[in-house]
């Protein structure tokens, strides 16, 4: 008779940095080009207009003049794509490591969510969320759900042991 541990096996680290690096930013722009068409879909119905906050962050990142949003659609597709391929990284290491399945999507939610309050706030740019009213912090929370839950996906898919 074996008798079973409580201490989980390791799993076996077959991927390099550079390979969880590449899928990490593919998967991040497949979650990014997911979660832009749920916030098409959701603005068609509720009206809400497109959010420049990314623009804006960027511009203060790299100390750009301020511009009008009209001319920031640029900055914003950078920010919005850029900071979802860097973050995902992170979830890319996850999978590589082991940490996968929805658990982690709902982990990686909170990650995501903390990259972008705290770039928002360290440039001024955004509110903290709490001051938000509840309809936005719902419609956030749920659109970094799809980008986490589709990000997840194919990290998973691509790094698997």
């Amino acid at each position: 008779m074996s008798r079973r541990t409580t201490i989980p096996e390791q799993p076996v680290r077959s991927f390099s940095l550079g390979r969880c690096i590449l899928y990490g930013c593919g998967a991040g722009l497949l979650g990014v080009a997911a979660m832009t068409v749920g916030e098409k879909i959701e603005q068609y119905f509720t009206g809400r207009p497109s959010s420049y906050v990314p623009g804006h962050t960027l511009e203060r990142l790299l100390s750009l003049p301020a511009r009008p949003d009209s001319e920031r659609f640029g900055l914003n597709m950078a920010m919005h794509y850029g900071q979802g391929a860097a973050a995902a990284i992170i979830r890319a290491l996850m999978s590589a490591n082991g940490i996968r399945g929805p658990f982690s999507d709902f982990m990686f939610i909170s990650i995501r969510l903390m990259i972008d309050q705290t770039l928002e706030n360290w440039t001024g740019v955004g509110a903290l969320p709490w001051t938000w009213p509840e309809n936005e912090q719902i419609i956030d929370i749920l659109h970094k759900a799809v980008f986490a839950f589709v990000t997840g996906y194919f990290t998973d898919r691509w790094l698997q042991g």
